[in-house]
């Protein structure tokens, strides 16, 4: 963490963030439609001190539209006040369980609301997905299937 405290007023560093991702191919060489999708809400739930990232990787013949919908409703599922609740423990091994659990519960409702909605087919569709939620300067990361998160660091670069 940079800059002294986290408190109320405190200069927080500036975070840059960014997307790309292009089609794959099938089987045959033949361009396929890209099915990934990301999302990034910095300051989630009005929290100042917390940012969350994910990327999705759709698969099957509505993998688009499952990204897309996971995409579109994992920051409203996070439970903003148990994520600030638990970053509060003292113990850092209990801290992050503790936040492990409120990432886990992200997924849950993302999987119960993908089993009920009615706008697409999504029988052997689905996606993975990988969640980073950066509170008060420290990174928890949690994923579903096999996407994986990469970190890289600007520093010193203008």
């Amino acid at each position: 963490r940079r800059g002294g405290g986290g408190g109320p007023g405190a200069r927080r560093p500036k975070a840059w963030f960014g997307a790309y991702s292009i089609a794959g191919v099938n089987r045959e060489g033949e361009g396929k439609d890209n099915q990934d999708a990301y999302v990034a809400v910095p300051e989630v739930g009005g929290d100042p001190g917390m940012h969350l990232f994910g990327v999705f990787d759709g698969h099957g013949a509505n993998g688009h539209e499952v990204s897309s919908l996971v995409r579109h409703s994992a920051a409203r599922f996070l439970n903003v006040a148990a994520v600030r609740a638990a970053a509060g423990h003292p113990d850092g091994e209990a801290r992050a369980a503790a936040v492990e659990v409120e990432l886990g519960e992200v997924f849950l409702q993302l999987q119960s609301l993908l089993s009920v909605q009615v706008d697409f087919d999504s029988e052997g569709s689905g996606c993975t997905a990988i969640l980073a939620l950066c509170v008060d300067g420290e990174l928890y990361v949690a994923n579903v299937g096999d996407s994986r998160a990469v970190l890289a660091s600007g520093e010193g670069r203008g």
